[in-house]
């Protein structure tokens, strides 16, 4: 919520709406580099999406099981997170947020908003969809910062590809590993580590000359970041101590999934690569889902992905079509299917009223 001034009107949505703006600009601007870019280094579009188009049927019907398959083992992570949340239901939410997600900028808000009037008619207090939220997103978000550290010793390792100062990206993951350990324990009722970091980036953010009034000159102004964290883990160390076990196989079936959907793309196309390398596109992919300053981060996660994929010595053809194929599943075919799915909660709430 944005701040208000002494009328009482907000003066935050013009600003909003300019830095939305500034950041969807910035996200086209790397699209339109990093497809002139792949073009330089002998990416060919004519031919990546000649690939696809001369795929046949069988393997988009196959594709398309496997990633349906990981939405629903997916929905184990949603329903631990929200206790007497139906796996049926956990589906059509995860679909309808996702939709909503992937076709408006920062949509995730949206998303979540839609998504907490179908909790709502479905019986679920405010407070346990608030606390739905926070484990999964965070459980899905350890996920993202752990499987760096096992992309990059397993690259080393095995020697898959060109890994250039790997000690520094061996260290880089592993501190992300500790910030991912550090939302674990916080979740489980040990915060005061992760609190205690959030409140020196407070302090050190709040040390910075800005045109905004203290908290006792606004009664209105929200909490601070170490205020707001504490009140959004209140409570959740009780749910995950008891449903940690399926938060993680869920989480660790989706990723498993989701890694064999980006394989078979690969492999429709006729490339084989090593399985280290693969899984290093996976993991760049979902990192830079984290920064969707375009509607689902299209283009950034594409871009992303690719380079990745080239740097550990893929065909650059090759990486554009089977990173274009992998993305039209877990992007493109989410906005109608998940429209598809708000349709019939729509009926089903008409019918039912």
């Amino acid at each position: 919520m944005g701040e208000t001034d002494s009328t009482g009107m907000s003066d935050a949505p013009a600003g909003g709406r300019g830095r939305r703006a500034a950041l969807l600009l910035v996200g086209v601007a790397i699209v339109v580099w990093s497809a002139m870019h792949l073009s330089a280094l002998g990416a060919s579009w004519t031919q990546a999406w000649h690939l696809i188009a001369n795929l046949g049927w069988r393997w988009p019907i196959f594709l398309g099981v496997v990633w349906l398959l990981g939405l629903v083992v997916h929905t184990s992570v949603l329903t631990a997170s929200l206790p007497g949340l139906s796996h049926r239901r956990a589906l059509t939410l995860n679909l309808s947020g996702s939709a909503v997600s992937n076709v408006l900028p920062l949509g995730g808000v949206a998303g979540t908003a839609l998504n907490l009037g179908m909790v709502r008619g479905w019986g679920h207090t405010g407070l346990e969809f608030a606390r739905f939220v926070v484990v999964s997103k965070a459980w899905d978000l350890v996920a993202k910062l752990v499987m760096p550290l096992v992309a990059v010793a397993l690259l080393l390792l095995a020697n898959a590809g060109p890994l250039g100062h790997g000690l520094l990206w061996l260290g880089c993951s592993a501190l992300s590993a500790g910030a991912g350990l550090l939302v674990v324990a916080a979740l489980m009722g040990r915060a005061a580590p992760l609190l205690r970091l959030v409140a020196l980036a407070e302090r050190l953010w709040t040390r910075r000359p800005r045109r905004t009034r203290s908290a006792a000159d606004d009664p209105d102004a929200s909490p601070g970041w170490t205020a707001a964290t504490a009140a959004l883990l209140d409570g959740t160390d009780r749910l995950v101590r008891r449903r940690w076990a399926e938060l993680s196989w869920g989480m660790a079936g989706y990723w498993l999934l989701q890694g064999a959907l980006l394989w078979f793309c690969l492999a429709a196309i006729h490339v084989r690569l090593p399985l280290p390398v693969v899984l290093a596109a996976l993991v760049a992919e979902r990192l830079l889902t984290l920064a969707a300053i375009t509607p689902g981060g299209a283009g950034v996660v594409e871009a992303g992905t690719i380079a990745v994929l080239i740097a550990l010595g893929a065909d650059p053809t090759d990486a554009l079509a089977g990173v274009l194929l992998y993305r039209a599943f877990v992007f493109v075919a989410e906005i109608p299917v998940g429209g598809l799915a708000t349709a019939l909660w729509l009926l089903g709430r008409r019918q039912a009223a």
